[in-house]
């Protein structure tokens, strides 16, 4: 819901007024009618003048493996897309957007390609949670969804900071960028909680990083891993680091050897990630996969091949374009 026209709508109101809204709101309830220690008279007057949600429900793909897409459109039109992964061990984790569309158009990422729209409000962010959160309990958050969090950096922590009211704490909260220096910066020296940063790498090779992410033009890996390594100095706290497996682009075994070089293995953690077709690459085979998996590991580096989810729904890294399920 707009919580800045919920604080306005209740300014008359005893102030704990919004706060037990907010309750029921985060709980999952599913409107204010079963909101039961809030007055008749002021639910429907709620009812009236706030809607229950910023964001319209358009369309919602359901995969095999359980994940959930919801194609969502804001009060101006936008599409927003977000995810709830369901995993066997039982965690339920929900992949957020911070923007429609993204302005940074990373060549195998399908949102790049999308026309970008603007920035995302706290409200919004949070309604994509809270859309699932009325599903059934969830427990962890990525901002991995549309958009580059670091430029909407002030939304993207407004909404963090509320999501252990829906059962998701900070340290199971991670906020990922493809190396948005100026805002990279300010998560470092401004956000205190324990909020988890991954950085979006896929190339160790300047060259080819730019070629694969045109951001890398203007903000080198070198003063992001300088930044990153700032973060774990201050937090203690290991980053992770994405990496999509193209075949025959950046899944030999010497670009192994290069990211390893370039990662000190106490602060960085990579989770390699099997390409979901977008569009003009093709997957890594399990071979190279597992190749450069044990390379990496071998140079000390601790990492993981991350398992798909929703690929059959185009809900899986990469893939979100805000297309009709």
């Amino acid at each position: 819901m707009n919580l800045e026209l919920l604080d306005e709508t209740l300014r008359r109101e005893p102030a704990y007024r919004v706060r037990q809204v907010w309750e029921w709101t985060a709980r999952g309830a599913s409107g204010y009618g079963e909101m039961t220690n809030v007055p008749a008279s002021l639910r429907a007057e709620l009812e009236a003048s706030v809607p229950f949600s910023t964001l319209e429900l358009i369309d919602e793909a359901h995969a095999s493996d359980g994940t959930v897409k919801a194609l969502f459109r804001t009060h101006d039109g936008h599409p927003v897309e977000a995810v709830l992964m369901r995993y066997r061990d039982g965690r339920r984790s929900i992949c957020l957007s911070s923007q429609s569309g993204c302005p940074l158009t990373c060549t195998f990422c399908a949102t790049g390609q999308m026309r970008f729209g603007r920035n995302l409000t706290a409200s919004e962010i949070l309604d994509q949670a809270l859309h699932f959160r009325r599903v059934e309990a969830v427990d962890h958050a990525v901002f991995m969804g549309m958009g580059e969090p670091m430029l909407n950096l002030d939304a993207v922590v407004a909404a963090a900071r509320r999501l252990p009211d829906l059962g998701i704490t900070h340290r199971r909260t991670t906020v990922s960028t493809v190396g948005w220096l100026p805002g990279l910066r300010r998560f470092v020296d401004e956000v205190e909680e324990p909020i988890r940063l991954a950085l979006s790498l896929h190339a160790a090779e300047p060259a080819l990083r730019s070629e694969l992410m045109p951001v890398n033009d203007r903000y080198p890996l070198p003063h992001l891993v300088a930044e990153c390594k700032r973060y774990f100095e201050l937090r203690r706290r290991k980053v992770f680091v994405e990496y999509v497996m193209l075949g025959g682009v950046n899944d030999r075994i010497e670009q192994a050897r290069a990211l390893a070089d370039l990662l000190d293995p106490r602060v960085f953690k990579v989770n390699l990630i099997p390409y979901n077709p977008t569009g003009i690459f093709r997957a890594s085979s399990p071979k190279a996969i597992a190749a450069f998996e044990a390379e990496l590991r071998r140079r000390g580096v601790p990492t993981t091949v991350r398992l798909t989810r929703g690929r059959d729904i185009a809900a899986a890294c990469g893939q979100l374009a805000a297309a009709r399920g």
